[in-house]
C-alpha cells in the first residue's frame, strides 16, 4: 500500500533516488558527446543535425510508448531500460574513437532516444499513482528539481573529467549510473491495474490512440492548444539554448570545456530554484498567468544580442550568457511543472501514459527542427550573432502575448 496523503512516501523516494542517479548518468553522457562533437568537428550545422536526428526517434515513437506504461507494468518498464541502457553506453564506450565518432554518436543517441520514448512516458505517468491530487504540484517540482540537480552536478563533473580524460571515462561512469539506477528500481512498488485487451494488437492500438485523440480534441482542447503553444516554444527558445550555448561559448569564444560545464552546472542550478518556487507558489500561481513567464523568456535573450552586437570581451559575453541562460531555465522549470501538473489533473488514469506521450511528441516534434535551423543559423552568422538573437526574442515575445488566451481558457 501507498500512502499518498504523504508527499515523501517510500516508493516515490525511492523513485525520486532512482530517477537522479540515472539522470546523473544521462546528463554527463550527453555533456561529453556534445563537447566531442564539436571539438572534432568545431561545426555548429553537424552539431544541431546530430543532436537533431536523436529527437526524432522520441518524437515518433512517444505514443506508443505510453499506450505501453498504461498496459504494463511501469515499474517494470523502467527496470529493463535502466539495463538495457547501461549495456548499450558500456559497449558504446569501447567502440568509440575519432574515425567513427560522428555516426557512431549518431546511431547511439538515436537508441537512446527510441529508449527514452517508452521510459519517460512511464515515469511522468506514475507520479499521480503515488500522490493525491493535493500534492501533485509539489511532486512534479520535486521530480523536476532532482532532474535538475542531475544536469547541474553532470556538467560540473563532466568538464572536470572531460578537460583531464576525455570523454572516454565519462562514458564508462555514465554507464555504470543506469546499472546502479536499475538495481534501485526493482525495489519500487507502483500500483498496476492491468487492462483487459479484447481486441488484437493492431486493433488496440488504433482503440487507444482515437480514445486518447478524441479526449485531448473534444473532450479536453485546452490540453492540445496548450501542447501547440509548448511546441513553439521549444522550437525557438529550447532549440537556441540547447545548440547556441555550447556553440557560443566553445566556438565563437573559445573558452574552455571547464567553464562550459559550470555554465551547464549553474544553469541548471536555476532549475533547481525553479522547481523550488514552483513547489512555494503551487497554491498561488494561476494558470491564466503562464503566458508571462513565455513573454520574460524572449526578453531575457536581448543582453545575449547585446554584447555580441557591441563586441565585448570573452568573459564578459560568457558571464551575460550564463546568467541569462539561468533566468531562461528558471522560467522554463516553473512553466513546464505547472502546465504538466494542470494536464494532470484533467486527465483520468487510464489515460495518463498516453497523454504523457502524445504531450511529449507534440511539444517535442518542433525540436529537431529548431535545432538543425539554429544550427544552420549560428554557423551563417558567426560574425554577428545578435541578429539570431535578438531576432528570437522578439518573435518569444509575441508567441507568449499570443498565447495569453489559450492559457486562461486552460484555467477555466
Amino acid at each position: 500500500m501507498i500512502n499518498k496523503q504523504k508527499l515523501f512516501n517510500r516508493n516515490f523516494v525511492m523513485v525520486v533516488i532512482g530517477q537522479l542517479i540515472s539522470l546523473f548518468g544521462n546528463s554527463i553522457l550527453r555533456f561529453a558527446l556534445a563537447l566531442y562533437v564539436l571539438d572534432i568537428t568545431g561545426s555548429a550545422t553537424i552539431f544541431g543535425t546530430v543532436t537533431a536526428f536523436s529527437v526524432i526517434p522520441t518524437i515518433i515513437l512517444s505514443p506508443f510508448g505510453g499506450m505501453i506504461a498504461d498496459r504494463v507494468n511501469r515499474r517494470n518498464i523502467m527496470v529493463v531500460l535502466d539495463f538495457l541502457t547501461s549495456f548499450l553506453v558500456l559497449g558504446f564506450g569501447f567502440s568509440l574513437s575519432d574515425k567513427n565518432a560522428v555516426p557512431l554518436i549518431a546511431a547511439v543517441l538515436v537508441l537512446l532516444s527510441i529508449i527514452q520514448a517508452c521510459y519517460t512516458p512511464s515515469v511522468n505517468s506514475s507520479v499521480p499513482l503515488l500522490q493525491d491530487e493535493k500534492n501533485l504540484v509539489k511532486a512534479n517540482s520535486v521530480v523536476n528539481q532532482v532532474t535538475m540537480l542531475a544536469n547541474l552536478l553532470g556538467p560540473i563533473l563532466g568538464g572536470i573529467l572531460y578537460g583531464f580524460f576525455g570523454a572516454i571515462p565519462i562514458i564508462y561512469v555514465s554507464g555504470v549510473c543506469f546499472f546502479l539506477s536499475a538495481i534501485l528500481e526493482i525495489f519500487i512498488y507502483i500500483p498496476f491495474e492491468k487492462l483487459k485487451q479484447k481486441e488484437s494488437m493492431v486493433q488496440t492500438v488504433k482503440s487507444d490512440f482515437k480514445e486518447s485523440i478524441r479526449f485531448m480534441s473534444k473532450e479536453q482542447p485546452d490540453i492540445l492548444r496548450t501542447m501547440l503553444v509548448m511546441a513553439f516554444y521549444n522550437f525557438f527558445i529550447v532549440s537556441i539554448i540547447t545548440i547556441g550555448m555550447p556553440y557560443m561559448i566553445r566556438t565563437i569564444l573559445q573558452l574552455s570545456s571547464e567553464l562550459y560545464g559550470t555554465a551547464e552546472g549553474l544553469m541548471a542550478g536555476a532549475g533547481i530554484v525553479g522547481g523550488i518556487i514552483s513547489g512555494l507558489i503551487a497554491n498561488r500561481l494561476k494558470t491564466g498567468k503562464l503566458y508571462l513567464l513565455l513573454v520574460i523568456s524572449g526578453i531575457s535573450l536581448i543582453p545575449i544580442g547585446l554584447v555580441f552586437l557591441f563586441d565585448f570581451n570573452s568573459m564578459v559575453c560568457y558571464f551575460v550568457i550564463t546568467v541569462c541562460v539561468m533566468l531562461l531555465q528558471l522560467l522554463i522549470t516553473i512553466f513546464s511543472i505547472f502546465v504538466l501538473s494542470a494536464t494532470q489533473r484533467k486527465t483520468p488514469n487510464h489515460l495518463l501514459g498516453k497523454v504523457t506521450a502524445y504531450t511529449m511528441t507534440l511539444t517535442m516534434c518542433a525540436q529537431p527542427l529548431g535545432q538543425s535551423l539554429y544550427g544552420l543559423l549560428f554557423d551563417t552568422f558567426s560574425n554577428s550573432l545578435y541578429i539570431v538573437l535578438i531576432g528570437t526574442s522578439v518573435i518569444a515575445v509575441m508567441i507568449g502575448i499570443l498565447a495569453r488566451s489559450v492559457f486562461f481558457r486552460l484555467e477555466k
